[in-house]
């Protein structure tokens, strides 16, 4: 009698345990998928990182990245059911088959040593493949406990209006990633270094004091493998030195312990700021371009846009300061 007193005390908190895991994993599924939809071509270039790691052909990202941003509303749905206890039965096993899909493809990423974001949260916080894996395996351990001690539980089935609620957040959401995401057609057709673009969900590597949402900036986008990369060193750190050309950094999307990179700067000897960048981002400022490229970036928005074959000099440069439109002149923009 005296040691089933102690296994039934365990036994009866076993249900609420699970009902606050069941919460707390709704408010994270929900706030993962309303974060995806407040910059749904942000989340779709995260995916699209994913088909590479799978040898999917470029061909297929487009549709395939796009079909990928149905995740948000979905996480939103099971979000919202798994907090109010919405058919428990159905919700936790589609979350834990959710979680589990997380786990694999955040696997692979950090098994193949991938420099890209997860985009589990949007651009509300980065987290490498090794760390969103991590995190994933305590969600579904969360999931697991709900799923096995928390369905017979009370649940919201039988709650008038419940099922509005789950389905109506869900396409709400929905609504908000098509509404931002359709406009943008052509930026993603072609890159999201575009003029009048908004520089989000990039956070650099390697070149500390330097917030390009905040400032004049030139931001150059360039491959330590790349020839023309290195021929246009002795230009950029003549801008460099030149008075009044704004803070020059140049990103890339190799690790900054990278022998590649490394070799770049000692061989270079560039007099500006490097930066290391994910290839999420990367892929997404450079697709269907060459490098390298190059930005004009006022407090975090993008200005004018030059590709490698139609650099300005370093007067037109210099004149970007004075705000005047004159060194523009000659310069591509897309």
């Amino acid at each position: 009698m005296t040691q089933s007193q102690p296994s039934s005390a365990v036994h009866s908190l076993l249900p609420p345990a699970a009902a606050v895991a069941r919460i707390l994993m709704g408010l994270l599924f929900v706030v993962a998928g309303a974060a995806k939809s407040l910059d749904p071509v942000v989340f779709y270039w995260e995916a699209v990182s994913y088909l590479e790691l799978v040898d999917v052909g470029r061909e297929a990202w487009p549709p395939i990245g796009t079909i990928a941003l149905v995740l948000a509303p979905l996480e939103v749905l099971l979000g919202v059911a798994l907090l109010i206890g919405w058919r428990p039965r159905f919700t936790l096993p589609a979350a834990t088959g959710l979680m589990v899909l997380f786990l694999a493809v955040t696997g692979l990423a950090w098994y193949q040593q991938a420099n890209i974001d997860c985009g589990c949260f949007g651009t509300l916080t980065k987290r490498t493949p090794g760390e969103a894996f991590i995190e994933d395996s305590v969600m579904l351990g969360l999931l697991l406990a709900a799923w096995r001690w928390g369905t017979e539980r009370w649940s919201a089935a039988a709650w008038k209006g419940s099922t509005s609620l789950v389905f109506g957040a869900g396409g709400l959401v929905g609504a908000v990633v098509f509404l931002k995401f359709a406009p943008e057609s052509d930026r993603v057709a072609s890159s999201d270094l575009k003029p009048g673009v908004r520089l989000t969900g990039i956070e650099l590597t390697g070149a500390e004091g330097i917030d390009l949402g905040e400032g004049r900036y030139l931001v150059e986008l360039f491959s330590p493998r790349c020839g023309r990369c290195k021929s246009a060193v002795p230009k950029l750190n003549h801008w460099a030195d030149t008075p009044g050309v704004p803070t020059i950094v140049a990103l890339n999307e190799y690790p900054p312990e990278d022998d590649s990179l490394k070799d770049f700067i000692r061989q270079t000897r560039p007099r500006f700021a490097v930066a290391s960048i994910s290839s999420s981002d990367w892929m997404r400022l450079t697709w269907r371009h060459g490098w390298p490229r190059l930005a004009y970036v006022e407090d975090g928005v993008i200005q004018r846009v030059w590709e490698y074959d139609q650099m300005p000099s370093a007067a037109q440069l210099a004149r970007l300061g004075g705000g005047g439109e004159d060194g523009l002149n000659g310069a591509r923009s897309e």
